[in-house]
């Protein structure tokens, strides 16, 4: 069987080109960056492909005779050119779509984010059924919406695609979550809203790629079907930071910080990087990640597709730190 995964030079992406070489697929992992795809190297039956979402006539090519399609790539950074995020989320979610179209493909699994669930302000065990926001909390946000509505339409002309919602999604080559708060920890300090007492998800690497191995076996009723993702134990951000920072044998430093005073510093953050040009220290969508419980509900992957996460948080975290450590005294 021959599976083609768009972003497979990123994290998500790196795992799953793992997985399914492991498991004996026959991989085209296609991605921009060459210096990262070096991790492919040694990997039986896969091939790397240098491309975007936009080379539409690679695209059409190197699908046109593969069983599966896994789109991962995305632009997934907290703020941005919202142009930028329309070019790669929806016009390259566009692409790929025509492109599976064009093939017989058994399945097409769709990447979407929990992002599309987010309002300013906390909500606890969210469904794939509840409400979306009119209006959404970052461009990121906005443009995977967009990008979903496209696979919906194709879905509904016949194409067998499911979505999956994973969320915060951490494990060795993370440089997002994890290596984002290592940064923030040694620049200063992690500002923390109530104490860090701020409830949410993570889900660990190898559970979303369990799942997106399930997703390519399932039965077809579940096709046009989106399931959020997590590791079924929600979390203080406290405490998870504690339980990172003992793996990592680094000192956590944190500040508390008024909810008020946070926004106040993110919404001129903004203004001044619409002036500089420059990414703002704090976004708002960071912001209100640190000051707003943010749950979601699982049933509907436990029904549907059986997911009953292997590794928890704590396990996890110790993957994560095992990794980190022993990439640290490489550099």
């Amino acid at each position: 069987m021959k599976v083609f995964i768009s972003g497979a030079t990123g994290f998500l992406g790196k795992h799953t080109v793992k997985r399914l070489s492991d498991l004996g697929y026959t991989v085209l992992a296609y991605g921009r960056n060459e210096q990262a795809a070096k991790f492919f190297n040694d990997m039986k039956n896969v091939t790397f492909l240098k491309g975007d979402l936009n080379h539409t006539k690679l695209l059409e090519e190197s699908i046109k005779n593969v069983d599966y399609v896994i789109h991962c790539a995305a632009i997934a950074a907290p703020y941005g050119d919202y142009a930028e995020f329309v070019e790669t989320n929806v016009n390259g979610t566009r692409n790929i779509v025509n492109a599976a179209n064009s093939a017989n493909l058994k399945k097409f699994i769709n990447i979407s984010t929990p992002s599309v669930y987010f309002t300013n302000e906390s909500r606890k065990n969210v469904k794939e059924s509840d409400s979306l926001p009119l209006n959404y909390s970052n461009h990121y946000a906005k443009t995977k919406r967009l990008a979903d509505l496209i696979v919906d339409e194709a879905t509904q002309n016949g194409l067998p695609a499911i979505s999956l919602r994973p969320r915060q999604v951490f494990g060795p080559f993370d440089h997002t979550i994890f290596g984002r708060f290592i940064q923030i920890n040694e620049n200063g300090g992690i500002p923390l809203v109530n104490g860090g007492q701020v409830l949410m998800d993570f889900t660990y690497i190898d559970n979303v790629v369990d799942m997106i191995v399930a997703c390519m076996n399932a039965n077809d009723q579940f096709n046009g079907e989106y399931y959020n993702i997590t590791n079924d134990q929600p979390i203080y951000l406290i405490d998870i930071l504690k339980q990172l920072f003992l793996a990592l044998n680094k000192e956590l430093n944190t500040k508390n910080i008024s909810p008020i005073l946070l926004s106040f510093i993110a919404t001129n953050s903004e203004l001044m990087s619409k002036l500089t040009k420059k990414t703002p220290k704090v976004s708002k969508h960071i912001a209100n990640f640190l000051s707003y419980d943010y749950t979601l509900n699982i049933e509907k992957i436990k029904n549907d597709l059986k997911y009953d996460p292997k590794v928890s948080i704590n396990e996890g975290i110790k993957r994560y730190a095992d990794w980190y450590l022993a990439t640290s005294k490489l550099k």
